[in-house]
Protein backbone atom coordinates (compact mmCIF):
# COMPACT_ATOMS: atom_id res chain seq x y z
CA UNK A 1 0.00 0.00 0.00
CA UNK A 2 1.43 3.30 -1.11
CA UNK A 3 2.04 5.75 1.77
CA UNK A 4 1.18 9.54 1.97
CA UNK A 5 4.63 10.21 1.08
CA UNK A 6 4.50 7.85 -1.89
CA UNK A 7 1.58 9.30 -3.17
CA UNK A 8 3.51 12.83 -3.63
CA UNK A 9 6.69 11.72 -4.41
CA UNK A 10 8.85 12.86 -1.39
CA UNK A 11 10.97 11.48 1.04
CA UNK A 12 9.97 11.21 4.68
CA UNK A 13 12.05 14.24 5.89
CA UNK A 14 10.54 16.08 3.37
CA UNK A 15 10.38 19.83 4.19
CA UNK A 16 7.05 21.74 3.86
CA UNK A 17 8.33 23.91 1.28
CA UNK A 18 9.21 20.22 -0.59
CA UNK A 19 5.28 19.05 0.14
CA UNK A 20 3.63 22.36 -0.68
CA UNK A 21 5.42 22.53 -3.99
CA UNK A 22 4.72 18.22 -4.72
CA UNK A 23 0.92 19.03 -3.97
CA UNK A 24 0.86 22.04 -6.42
CA UNK A 25 2.17 19.69 -9.21
CA UNK A 26 0.34 16.67 -8.94
CA UNK A 27 -3.03 18.83 -8.17
CA UNK A 28 -2.55 20.68 -11.26
CA UNK A 29 -1.74 17.59 -13.23
CA UNK A 30 -4.69 15.69 -12.03
CA UNK A 31 -7.35 18.55 -11.67
CA UNK A 32 -10.28 17.95 -12.78
CA UNK A 33 -10.83 21.04 -15.24
CA UNK A 34 -7.49 19.54 -16.72
CA UNK A 35 -9.27 16.02 -17.30
CA UNK A 36 -13.08 16.23 -17.37
CA UNK A 37 -14.36 12.85 -16.78
CA UNK A 38 -11.27 10.93 -15.96
CA UNK A 39 -11.70 9.16 -13.27
CA UNK A 40 -8.57 7.74 -12.94
CA UNK A 41 -7.30 11.73 -12.63
CA UNK A 42 -10.28 11.82 -10.28
CA UNK A 43 -9.06 8.98 -8.02
CA UNK A 44 -5.56 10.79 -7.92
CA UNK A 45 -6.81 14.42 -7.20
CA UNK A 46 -8.29 12.76 -4.49
CA UNK A 47 -5.02 10.80 -3.12
CA UNK A 48 -2.70 13.52 -3.23
CA UNK A 49 -5.18 15.86 -1.66
CA UNK A 50 -5.32 13.83 1.12
CA UNK A 51 -1.82 13.07 1.27
CA UNK A 52 -1.53 16.79 1.58
CA UNK A 53 -4.02 17.35 4.32
CA UNK A 54 -2.22 15.30 6.67
CA UNK A 55 1.79 16.29 5.73
CA UNK A 56 1.12 19.35 5.35
CA UNK A 57 -0.26 19.47 9.24
CA UNK A 58 2.56 19.40 11.74
CA UNK A 59 0.65 17.71 14.55
CA UNK A 60 -1.10 15.05 11.72
CA UNK A 61 2.25 14.30 10.12
CA UNK A 62 3.98 13.14 13.77
CA UNK A 63 0.48 11.16 14.20
CA UNK A 64 0.39 9.50 11.00
CA UNK A 65 4.65 8.95 11.12
CA UNK A 66 4.47 7.39 14.92
CA UNK A 67 1.01 4.88 14.04
CA UNK A 68 2.10 4.49 10.04
CA UNK A 69 -0.17 4.21 7.08
CA UNK A 70 -2.10 1.22 7.84
CA UNK A 71 -3.15 1.76 11.09
CA UNK A 72 -3.73 5.22 9.98
CA UNK A 73 -6.23 4.46 6.98
CA UNK A 74 -8.12 1.75 9.49
CA UNK A 75 -8.53 4.51 12.10
CA UNK A 76 -5.96 4.80 14.52
CA UNK A 77 -4.53 8.16 15.97
CA UNK A 78 -3.70 8.14 19.55
CA UNK A 79 -7.46 7.83 20.74
CA UNK A 80 -9.64 9.00 18.30
CA UNK A 81 -10.03 7.75 14.55
CA UNK A 82 -9.82 10.22 11.57
CA UNK A 83 -12.56 11.60 9.59
CA UNK A 84 -13.04 9.45 6.39
CA UNK A 85 -10.23 10.71 3.68
CA UNK A 86 -7.94 12.24 6.70
CA UNK A 87 -10.02 15.00 8.08
CA UNK A 88 -9.91 16.90 5.53
CA UNK A 89 -11.44 16.50 2.41
CA UNK A 90 -14.80 15.43 1.19
CA UNK A 91 -16.66 14.58 -2.37
CA UNK A 92 -19.99 15.50 -3.43
CA UNK A 93 -21.36 13.72 -6.39
CA UNK A 94 -21.54 15.01 -10.32
CA UNK A 95 -17.79 15.08 -9.95
CA UNK A 96 -17.33 16.32 -14.03
CA UNK A 97 -16.84 20.68 -13.99
CA UNK A 98 -16.10 19.73 -10.34
CA UNK A 99 -19.31 22.00 -9.12
CA UNK A 100 -19.84 19.67 -6.20
CA UNK A 101 -16.07 19.05 -4.76
CA UNK A 102 -15.93 20.90 -1.54
CA UNK A 103 -12.81 21.20 0.44
CA UNK A 104 -13.05 21.98 4.29
CA UNK A 105 -10.50 22.71 7.17
CA UNK A 106 -10.98 20.27 9.87
CA UNK A 107 -9.42 23.09 12.47
CA UNK A 108 -5.81 21.41 12.49
CA UNK A 109 -4.78 22.54 9.49
CA UNK A 110 -5.26 20.87 6.10
CA UNK A 111 -5.96 23.16 3.22
CA UNK A 112 -5.68 26.99 3.75
CA UNK A 113 -6.95 30.28 1.83
CA UNK A 114 -3.66 30.50 0.59
CA UNK A 115 -3.27 27.22 -0.36
CA UNK A 116 -6.34 27.47 -2.74
CA UNK A 117 -5.26 30.67 -3.88
CA UNK A 118 -1.97 29.82 -4.72
CA UNK A 119 -3.12 26.69 -6.56
CA UNK A 120 -6.02 27.49 -8.35
CA UNK A 121 -5.25 31.48 -9.25
CA UNK A 122 -8.65 32.51 -6.97
CA UNK A 123 -10.97 29.73 -8.06
CA UNK A 124 -12.27 28.58 -4.72
CA UNK A 125 -13.27 30.92 -1.38
CA UNK A 126 -12.28 29.91 2.07
CA UNK A 127 -14.40 26.90 2.60
CA UNK A 128 -13.15 25.79 -0.79
CA UNK A 129 -16.57 26.22 -2.91
CA UNK A 130 -16.28 27.61 -6.22
CA UNK A 131 -16.01 31.50 -6.15
CA UNK A 132 -15.85 32.05 -9.92
CA UNK A 133 -15.18 30.10 -13.29
CA UNK A 134 -12.79 32.40 -14.49
CA UNK A 135 -10.03 31.70 -17.12
CA UNK A 136 -6.71 30.78 -15.68
CA UNK A 137 -3.85 30.92 -17.11
CA UNK A 138 -1.50 27.45 -17.08
CA UNK A 139 2.06 27.06 -16.10
CA UNK A 140 5.37 27.66 -17.52
CA UNK A 141 7.60 24.29 -17.86
CA UNK A 142 10.56 23.94 -18.09
CA UNK A 143 12.60 21.39 -20.34
CA UNK A 144 16.66 21.02 -21.23
CA UNK A 145 17.98 20.47 -24.93
CA UNK A 146 20.94 19.31 -25.85
CA UNK A 147 22.73 20.85 -28.57
CA UNK A 148 25.91 20.53 -30.58
CA UNK A 149 28.74 23.23 -29.30
CA UNK A 150 28.85 24.09 -33.03
CA UNK A 151 24.72 24.67 -33.09
CA UNK A 152 25.40 27.37 -30.57
CA UNK A 153 27.66 29.43 -32.26
CA UNK A 154 26.33 29.12 -35.80
CA UNK A 155 22.60 28.36 -34.69
CA UNK A 156 20.47 25.36 -36.33
CA UNK A 157 17.18 23.82 -35.67
CA UNK A 158 16.35 20.41 -33.45
CA UNK A 159 13.50 18.25 -33.67
CA UNK A 160 11.71 17.73 -30.05
CA UNK A 161 8.59 15.46 -29.18
CA UNK A 162 6.21 16.53 -26.32
CA UNK A 163 3.60 14.52 -24.77
CA UNK A 164 0.18 16.54 -24.84
CA UNK A 165 -2.38 16.82 -22.08
CA UNK A 166 -4.99 14.02 -24.04
CA UNK A 167 -1.86 11.79 -23.97
CA UNK A 168 -0.61 11.86 -27.05
CA UNK A 169 2.87 13.57 -28.65
CA UNK A 170 3.41 16.52 -30.54
CA UNK A 171 7.01 16.83 -32.43
CA UNK A 172 8.50 20.73 -32.62
CA UNK A 173 11.09 21.92 -34.37
CA UNK A 174 13.20 24.22 -32.16
CA UNK A 175 15.23 27.17 -33.58
CA UNK A 176 18.38 27.47 -32.57
CA UNK A 177 19.54 30.96 -32.10
CA UNK A 178 23.08 32.04 -33.32
CA UNK A 179 25.33 32.76 -30.42
CA UNK A 180 22.63 31.29 -27.89
CA UNK A 181 24.98 30.27 -24.44
CA UNK A 182 24.37 27.32 -21.95
CA UNK A 183 22.14 28.17 -20.04
CA UNK A 184 19.93 30.63 -21.93
CA UNK A 185 15.99 29.73 -22.39
CA UNK A 186 14.13 29.72 -25.99
CA UNK A 187 10.40 29.95 -24.84
CA UNK A 188 7.95 28.34 -26.97
CA UNK A 189 4.51 30.00 -26.61
CA UNK A 190 1.39 28.26 -25.31
CA UNK A 191 3.22 24.80 -25.49
CA UNK A 192 3.46 24.63 -21.58
CA UNK A 193 0.61 23.13 -19.11
CA UNK A 194 -2.63 23.62 -20.02
CA UNK A 195 -4.81 26.51 -18.47
CA UNK A 196 -7.98 26.27 -16.25
CA UNK A 197 -11.33 26.95 -17.21
CA UNK A 198 -10.56 27.86 -20.64
CA UNK A 199 -7.97 29.45 -20.00
CA UNK A 200 -4.64 29.60 -21.93
CA UNK A 201 -1.00 27.24 -21.69
CA UNK A 202 1.44 28.11 -20.19
CA UNK A 203 4.66 28.55 -22.28
CA UNK A 204 7.60 26.06 -22.45
CA UNK A 205 10.97 27.29 -21.50
CA UNK A 206 13.62 24.97 -23.29
CA UNK A 207 17.16 25.67 -21.10
CA UNK A 208 20.28 25.49 -23.48
CA UNK A 209 23.01 22.89 -22.42
CA UNK A 210 25.93 21.87 -24.31
CA UNK A 211 26.83 18.17 -25.99
CA UNK A 212 30.48 17.61 -24.55
CA UNK A 213 32.77 17.38 -27.79
CA UNK A 214 35.70 14.95 -26.84
CA UNK A 215 38.36 17.59 -28.98
CA UNK A 216 37.84 20.25 -26.34
CA UNK A 217 38.11 20.67 -22.32
CA UNK A 218 35.46 23.67 -21.28
CA UNK A 219 36.25 26.17 -18.83
CA UNK A 220 33.12 28.46 -18.86
CA UNK A 221 33.16 30.28 -22.05
CA UNK A 222 37.24 29.31 -23.04
CA UNK A 223 38.28 25.81 -24.79
CA UNK A 224 41.31 23.87 -24.68
CA UNK A 225 42.63 21.62 -27.81
CA UNK A 226 45.68 19.81 -27.13
CA UNK A 227 48.07 19.95 -30.42
CA UNK A 228 50.58 17.70 -31.30
CA UNK A 229 54.06 20.14 -32.73
CA UNK A 230 56.69 18.44 -34.57
CA UNK A 231 60.40 18.96 -31.96
CA UNK A 232 61.56 20.74 -35.22
CA UNK A 233 58.58 23.29 -35.53
CA UNK A 234 58.64 23.89 -31.64
CA UNK A 235 62.08 24.44 -32.32
CA UNK A 236 62.67 27.02 -35.19
CA UNK A 237 58.55 28.19 -34.85
CA UNK A 238 56.19 27.79 -37.86
CA UNK A 239 52.51 27.50 -38.36
CA UNK A 240 50.46 24.44 -37.99
CA UNK A 241 46.51 23.87 -38.02
CA UNK A 242 44.91 23.91 -34.82
CA UNK A 243 40.94 22.10 -34.38
CA UNK A 244 38.16 24.56 -33.65
CA UNK A 245 34.52 24.52 -33.51
CA UNK A 246 33.90 25.76 -37.28
CA UNK A 247 36.83 23.78 -38.79
CA UNK A 248 40.59 24.01 -38.09
CA UNK A 249 42.53 27.44 -38.27
CA UNK A 250 46.11 28.42 -38.29
CA UNK A 251 47.83 29.22 -35.56
CA UNK A 252 51.48 30.37 -35.64
CA UNK A 253 54.13 28.59 -32.96
CA UNK A 254 57.07 31.03 -31.96
CA UNK A 255 60.45 29.30 -32.36
CA UNK A 256 61.57 27.93 -28.67
CA UNK A 257 57.67 26.92 -27.78
CA UNK A 258 57.71 24.40 -25.01
CA UNK A 259 55.71 21.24 -24.25
CA UNK A 260 52.75 21.85 -21.99
CA UNK A 261 52.68 25.27 -23.25
CA UNK A 262 49.28 27.46 -23.73
CA UNK A 263 48.50 29.37 -27.12
CA UNK A 264 45.70 31.65 -27.59
CA UNK A 265 43.26 32.11 -30.69
CA UNK A 266 40.92 34.98 -29.55
CA UNK A 267 36.72 34.71 -29.74
CA UNK A 268 37.20 31.13 -31.27
CA UNK A 269 35.67 29.56 -27.89
CA UNK A 270 31.90 29.55 -26.55
CA UNK A 271 29.24 32.30 -26.88
CA UNK A 272 29.01 34.13 -23.76
CA UNK A 273 25.57 35.30 -22.24
CA UNK A 274 26.33 38.84 -22.42
CA UNK A 275 27.65 38.45 -25.94
CA UNK A 276 30.96 37.47 -27.74
CA UNK A 277 32.73 34.71 -27.20
CA UNK A 278 35.16 33.06 -25.21
CA UNK A 279 38.72 31.84 -26.12
CA UNK A 280 40.34 28.58 -27.40
CA UNK A 281 43.86 27.37 -25.95
CA UNK A 282 45.53 25.14 -27.42
CA UNK A 283 47.96 23.17 -25.30
CA UNK A 284 51.32 22.40 -27.02
CA UNK A 285 52.46 18.68 -27.14
CA UNK A 286 55.89 18.41 -28.72
CA UNK A 287 56.54 15.56 -30.66
CA UNK A 288 60.08 13.60 -30.46
CA UNK A 289 60.90 11.13 -32.90
CA UNK A 290 60.85 7.39 -32.19
CA UNK A 291 63.28 6.25 -34.18
CA UNK A 292 66.48 7.82 -35.85
CA UNK A 293 69.28 6.92 -37.63
CA UNK A 294 72.79 7.71 -37.92
CA UNK A 295 72.12 11.49 -39.39
CA UNK A 296 69.41 12.00 -37.41
CA UNK A 297 71.00 11.18 -33.76
CA UNK A 298 74.16 13.37 -34.89
CA UNK A 299 71.65 15.96 -35.34
CA UNK A 300 70.46 15.36 -32.00
CA UNK A 301 73.45 15.51 -30.70
CA UNK A 302 74.51 18.71 -32.03
CA UNK A 303 71.81 20.55 -30.37
CA UNK A 304 72.88 19.32 -26.90
CA UNK A 305 75.21 22.03 -26.55
CA UNK A 306 71.94 24.68 -27.19
CA UNK A 307 70.01 23.23 -24.20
Amino acid sequence: MADYYDILGVKKNASEKEIKSAFKKLARKYHPDVNPGDKSAEEKFKQVSEAYDILSDKKKRAQYDRVGHEAWKAGYKEGAPPPPGGGGFSWGSGFPGAENVHFYNSGQGGFSDMDLEDLFGGIFTGRGRRRRQGPVRGEDSLSRLAIPMLDAVEGGERRITLSTAAGGQETLTVKIPQGIAEGQKIRLAGKGSPGFSGGPSGDLLIEIVYEPDQRFERDGANLTTVVNVPLSLAALGGEIKVPTLEGGADMKIPAGTQGGQRLRLKGKGLPKKGGGRGDLFARIRVQVPKKLDGAGRELIEKLKKYE
